[in-house]
């Protein structure tokens, strides 16, 4: 579309309610994390002395204890960003774009927790790569004890690649927002190199590492292997996954590349709204295919323990909304 014939969005009341049901479902989401780790890790500080006997190992008890407390931290301070972006949100939905002023340094803040959250995930990554050690020496890790194949590949892996490609553009998105020093051009392009960075890392690459981890034969855990994709429901699941996550990622790039070279006035209004589509629409089918399964009881492998009704990423299925509002945007032209 050109320039000249686009209505402002963000004008649109419709639009901003979108926008904040998908910031209460963040918040909602991260609420939830926060019930559970406030139930976990009080028992895991109160029994220091059964993990310390557990663990043996002074190395390997630090490593133990620095992944799951810095997760613990990271849902905490993700929660507080989530509180301060449903704040935001609701100062947007009032006050439209004349509320940006007064809402830029939390957003900023909010952005920046959300980045020191993604950096908790580096200690789980330290313990994905020494695992193996931990394993050569008969150490415990949680009963019953993973291949270490599975540990390099869901800690290890995948939480290097969240920590490496999602960290940077959304601390300088936060740090720029919070100063001031972005102009409008600019934090549009980061928030696009942002975006893009977490359909790559946290969903695509992450969920494909849980999914061939699944694909290790793991008989304490009754998960048979490869031959699992032998199920209808887990070979669509699978390629869902690995080819159609990588394909949303790779259209989500192409669709932001103008702002991402300094025009963002060339965005494809179109593109953006299929892509939130598709994308949610994926959280959705894997909700379906993990109850026709019969959820994690009935199956009770590494993907099904990520992918349940408790991922803390489901908040992404809200995105239809602004989906179907930008496409409607796109096709008329006109707030509504």
């Amino acid at each position: 579309m050109e320039k000249t014939d686009k209505a402002n969005l963000l004008g649109s009341f419709s639009f901003r309610v979108s926008i904040f049901f998908v910031i209460l479902s963040y918040f909602a989401l991260g609420t939830y994390w926060l019930y559970v780790t406030c139930r976990y890790t009080p028992s895991l500080i109160l029994n220091f002395s059964y993990y310390r006997e557990m663990l043996k190992e002074t190395w390997w008890l630090v490593t133990y204890y620095s992944s799951d407390l810095g997760l613990s931290i990271g849902i905490i301070i993700r929660w507080l960003a989530s509180v301060l972006a449903l704040y935001t949100a609701f100062r947007f939905l009032r006050g439209g774009e004349n509320s940006f002023s007064k809402i830029r340094r939390k957003v900023g803040i909010a952005v920046l927790l959300e980045g020191i959250y993604i950096l908790t995930y580096g200690p789980s990554a330290f313990l994905g790569f020494i695992y193996p050690i931990a394993m050569a020496h008969n150490l415990w890790y949680f009963e019953p004890n993973p291949p270490w194949v599975i540990v390099l590949l869901v800690n290890g892996l995948a939480c290097l690649a969240m920590v490496v490609v999602i960290a940077p553009p959304l601390l300088k998105l936060g740090l720029g927002i919070l100063r001031g020093s972005l102009r409008r051009d600019e934090i549009i392009k980061w928030s696009c190199i942002t975006c893009v960075a977490y359909i790559f890392a946290m969903f695509w690459w992450n969920y494909t590492m849980a999914w061939f981890a699944t694909l290790v034969y793991w008989p304490e855990r009754a998960q048979p292997g490869i031959e699992i994709l032998g199920s209808p429901i887990a070979s669509a699941s699978f390629f869902a996954t690995v080819l159609g996550l990588l394909f949303i990622a790779l259209y989500a790039l192409m669709a932001v590349m103008p702002a991402i070279k300094g025009h963002p006035e060339r965005i494809s209004y179109n593109k953006l709204g299929y892509i939130m589509l598709v994308f949610s629409a994926y959280f959705i089918f894997m909700l379906v295919l993990y109850f026709a399964a019969g959820g994690y009881y009935a199956q009770p492998t590494t993907w099904m323990e990520i992918i349940g009704p408790h991922n803390p990423d489901l908040w992404c299925m809200a995105l239809i909304l602004p989906g179907i509002k930008t496409l409607m945007y796109a096709r008329k032209g006109k707030p509504s």
